[in-house]
C-alpha cells in the first residue's frame, strides 16, 4: 500500500488540466441548484463574498512549492497547449489496484489563448480487469457550459460509452440543465446478501450493463429555494464477474439470481425540493445543502417495478473564523424504498462509495439505509500552477451508517462505524483529489477517488 501512497499525487493529477484548465472565472459562479452565488448576512454583517476573498487571502503571498516545480518540469509545451504525461494508480478494496499512464492534452483557442478543450486517454492494468484503453475529451465552449465525452474498453468485463452536457443557463433561463446518456458495464461492485448482518465470506461478485439516458433540471423558486426534477430511463442486467475465485450470484444466491438475472427497464422520476446556500457547488467552504426527495417508479410509464425512494439530506460545512484553514463538513442521509421487491442492484447500498469507506462497494444492501459522515478539512498549503491555486488538504474522518428492511427496524445497535484519514489535492474551480484510509470491522481500506466523498 505505501508503494501507491507514494506516488499518489503524480496520480490524480491528471485531471488538474482536464476538468480545471480553464482561465479563472471573471463572471459570478453559477452553483447547480442553479443560482448565482448568493449573500449570507451574518451578524456583523458580512457576505459569502467578503468571506472567500478573506479565505484567498489567508495564506502569505503564493511562492511555487515542490508540487509547481514536478508540474512544471514534467509539462511539455507545445504551439497547441500544454501537453503532461502521468503515471496513474487507482485503488479498489473489490478490484484491488490498477496502474497505467495517463497523457493530459489541452487544447487552447489561438485567438483568446484560453483552453478550449483536453483530451485525457489512458492505459490501465488490473490484475482482474486486464488491460483498459480509454479515451476522454472535455470540451468548454464557454466559462460555464461544458461537453464530456468518454469510452472505454477493458480486456474482461468492463466498457463504457457515455456523452455528457452541463448549461446552468438553459434556453437563457435561470434553469441548470444537464442530460447523460451512456452504455456502461461494471464489474467493481460485489454482492453479500441481504441486510446489515450479511457475512464477508458470502461475498459474490458480478457485472452491471446499464444502457440510457438521465435529465436533469434544476428550477429556481426563492432565494436558496430550488425545485429539482430528474428523469432517467435505464435498462439494466447482471453477467458475470471478473475471473477470480469468487462464487457468482447464481452460485451463492440461487433464489435471488433469477430476478437479478432478467434485463429489466427502470423509467423513474424523481422530484426534490432543494434548499442551497453553499459558496460553491463542488468545493463548499460554508453554508448548508439540504434536499427532501421522492422518486417513484410505475409500470403504466413502462417500468418493470412500482416503487418509490424517499430521500432527506442534509450537508453542512462550518468554516471555523470563516478563513477556510478548518472546515468542518457534516453529512446526514436517510434513504428508504417501498413497493414492489427489487433486484438487489437497484436497492440503496452502503459502501466504499456509498457512505462507508471501510468496505468494498455494495457491501450492506436493504430497502433502507442512514448515513452519517464528519470531516475536519484542514488546508495545509496553497501551490500556483499555470493560474490555478492548488491546496493540500488532510483529512480526519468517521463514517457510521446502516441499512434496514424498514424505518421502523432502524436500530443503532446495528450501526457501523469507519474512522480514517484523507490526503487531498484541491485544485480550484472544481477538482478534488482524493487518497483515503479508512478501517473498522470490515478491516482496512484504501481508495483513490476524484471529487468529495460528499
Amino acid at each position: 500500500m505505501s508503494k501507491r501512497a507514494a506516488i499518489f499525487l503524480t496520480a490524480v493529477l491528471f485531471c488538474a488540466t482536464a476538468v480545471c484548465a480553464q482561465p479563472p472565472r471573471k463572471k459570478r459562479l453559477v452553483k447547480p441548484g442553479p443560482k448565482a452565488k448568493e449573500e449570507i448576512v451574518k451578524p456583523e454583517p458580512k457576505t459569502k463574498e467578503d468571506i472567500m476573498k478573506a479565505v484567498e487571502q489567508s495564506t502569505a503571498p503564493l511562492k511555487e512549492g515542490i508540487l509547481a516545480r514536478i508540474l512544471t518540469n514534467i509539462t511539455i509545451d507545445t504551439k497547441y497547449g500544454p501537453l503532461i504525461p502521468f503515471p496513474v494508480v487507482d485503488s479498489s478494496k473489490d478490484l484491488g489496484p490498477s496502474f497505467g499512464f495517463m497523457p493530459v492534452i489541452a487544447i487552447k483557442d489561438q485567438e483568446t489563448q484560453n483552453i478550449k478543450s483536453v483530451i485525457v486517454p489512458s492505459a490501465m492494468y488490473n490484475g482482474k480487469l486486464g488491460t483498459t484503453l480509454t479515451y476522454r475529451h472535455y470540451i468548454f465552449p464557454d466559462d460555464k457550459r461544458y461537453f464530456i465525452m468518454r469510452a472505454s474498453l477493458s480486456q474482461h468485463i468492463e466498457h463504457e460509452l457515455e456523452a455528457y452536457y452541463y448549461t446552468p443557463q438553459f434556453l437563457s433561463s435561470g434553469f441548470r440543465f444537464s442530460w447523460e446518456a451512456k452504455d456502461w458495464v461494471t464489474g467493481k461492485p460485489s454482492f453479500y446478501g441481504i441486510g446489515i448482518n450479511s457475512k464477508l465470506r458470502d461475498k459474490a461478485n458480478y457485472s452491471l450493463r446499464t444502457t440510457g439516458e438521465e435529465l436533469i433540471l434544476d428550477i429556481p423558486v426563492i432565494k436558496n429555494l430550488f425545485l429539482n426534477i430528474d428523469h432517467s430511463y435505464h435498462i439494466k442486467q447482471i453477467g458475470d464477474g471478473p475471473g477470480d475465485n469468487t462464487p457468482g450470484i447464481a452460485q451463492r444466491f440461487p433464489a435471488i439470481y433469477p430476478l437479478a438475472a432478467d434485463e429489466h427497464h427502470f423509467h423513474t422520476n424523481r422530484f426534490s425540493i432543494v434548499y442551497d446556500d453553499t459558496d460553491h457547488p463542488f468545493l463548499p467552504k460554508i453554508g448548508t445543502y439540504a434536499s427532501a426527495s421522492v422518486l417513484y417508479s410505475n409500470k403504466a410509464l413502462d417500468s418493470d417495478f412500482e416503487y418509490r425512494t424517499y430521500s432527506l439530506q442534509v450537508k453542512n460545512y462550518f468554516n471555523y473564523k470563516e478563513q477556510g484553514h478548518y472546515v468542518t463538513a457534516v453529512h446526514y442521509l436517510l434513504q428508504f424504498q417501498r413497493g414492489d421487491t427489487l433486484p438487489f442492484y437497484a436497492m440503496p447500498q452502503l459502501g466504499e462509495s456509498t457512505g462507508l469507506r471501510m468496505a468494498g462497494d455494495g457491501r450492506f444492501t436493504d430497502r433502507g439505509k442512514f448515513v452519517f459522515t464528519i470531516e475536519e478539512r484542514v488546508t495545509l498549503s496553497k501551490t500556483p500552477f499555470y493560474k490555478f491555486i492548488s491546496e493540500t488538504e488532510i483529512a480526519p474522518f468517521l463514517d457510521v451508517g446502516t441499512v434496514f428492511p424498514k424505518v421502523s427496524a432502524f436500530r443503532t445497535s446495528k450501526l457501523k462505524y469507519s474512522p480514517g484519514i484523507s490526503a487531498r489535492l484541491v485544485i480550484r474551480p472544481q477538482l478534488v483529489a482524493t487518497l483515503e484510509f479508512a478501517y473498522g470491522s470490515e478491516g482496512a481500506n484504501a481508495i483513490i477517488r476524484i471529487g468529495y466523498p460528499f
